[in-house]
């Protein structure tokens, strides 16, 4: 059985293409397996759900979204969805 876990694995799972095919031949099903590939990558991240944390990332990068608890993590707002902004010091943005 399928367990939320294995669902945030595999939608955090980046895309990579495949190596090109050596024949002229075999590029027509070379660009449909890779369009399947993306597909189920782009699905897989439209099914992503964020869970509730209740503590900061150690060391977060710039780009990540979090959805803090606003009790034992807030970084700002309570709350909510937040963004990591790079700078000097890095602060948590709220999304919503």
């Amino acid at each position: 059985m399928a367990t939320y876990s294995d669902r945030v694995v595999k939608s955090v799972t980046l895309y990579e293409p495949g190596p090109l095919p050596e024949e002229v031949e075999d590029l027509g099903m070379y660009v449909v397996t890779e369009l399947k590939r993306l597909g189920d990558t782009l699905f897989n991240q439209a099914t992503f759900r964020l869970e509730r944390v209740h503590a900061e990332p150690e060391r977060p990068r710039e780009g990540d979204v979090r959805y803090a608890d606003g009790t034992d993590w807030n970084p700002g707002s309570g709350e909510g969805i937040y963004f990591f902004k790079k700078g000097s010091p890095g602060s948590w943005v709220l999304l919503g």
